[in-house]
């Protein structure tokens, strides 16, 4: 206490002085202030009028964003609902799929095992099965061998006219040489044949010492 009572006892010669020294500063300052006052006052309004317009904008916005927000909330619960729907039906198409496999497989077993049964139950009552496969297998061949085509022979005179028919010679005996008397007495059975077993006619044929040579050819004639 004793030193503020000294220290405003040494200060207050100097007051006065420096009251007197800065009053010109503080009348500037004051006037400043009135300005500053009076410029407030003449724009408070279209300023409060800015800065309520400002407001309501923001408040605007905000309402928007939060309107946004609640949507992309549903949005979202609806992709969930929407995702779990697809999941469940996959599951669902993966159960059916497995569910179709399964019965296929018990399917084909049944089927199989029936197979089994009902060819043990043929080899039962068919014990001669080889025998009859065999007998099947010279039918087909049999058939086989009568399906190809077979050449023409042809036939003598005889057979045309009396339908008799003559034993074929063994081959061996075909390739033997002929002889003379031999073939005469065999022309007979040539007369009317021709190439591919085709019957010729003999034409101009008199007695038996022309050149008739029973191969539908004469040697006399040039034919």
């Amino acid at each position: 206490m004793d030193l503020w009572k000294r220290w405003a006892e040494q200060h207050k010669c100097k007051n006065p002085r420096y009251i007197q020294e800065n009053y010109s500063k503080i009348r500037d300052v004051e006037k400043e202030l009135e300005s500053l006052t009076l410029e407030m006052k003449l724009t408070a309004g279209p300023k409060k009028a800015a800065l309520e317009h400002l407001r309501k904008k923001i408040e605007i916005s905000t309402e928007k964003i939060r309107l946004a927000k609640v949507k992309e909330e549903q949005a979202k619960k609806a992709w969930e609902v929407a995702a779990q729907v697809v999941k469940d039906e996959e599951d669902a198409k993966q159960k059916l799929c497995d569910d179709l496999n399964h019965l296929v497989q018990e399917s084909a077993a049944s089927q199989y095992a029936r197979l089994e049964e009902l060819k043990k139950r043929l080899e039962s009552l068919n014990p001669s099965r080889d025998s009859v496969s065999a007998s099947g297998v010279y039918t087909a061949q049999h058939a086989t061998l009568n399906s190809v085509p077979q050449q023409p022979t042809a036939q003598n005179p005889a057979d045309v006219s009396g339908h008799q028919n003559i034993p074929t010679e063994p081959a061996s005996m075909q390739q033997r040489p002929i002889p003379a008397e031999a073939g005469k007495k065999r022309r007979p059975s040539n007369l009317g044949r021709g190439r591919g077993g085709v019957m010729i006619l003999p034409k101009g044929r008199g007695s038996s010492g022309s050149g008739w040579t029973g191969a539908g050819f004469d040697v006399d004639s040039g034919t």
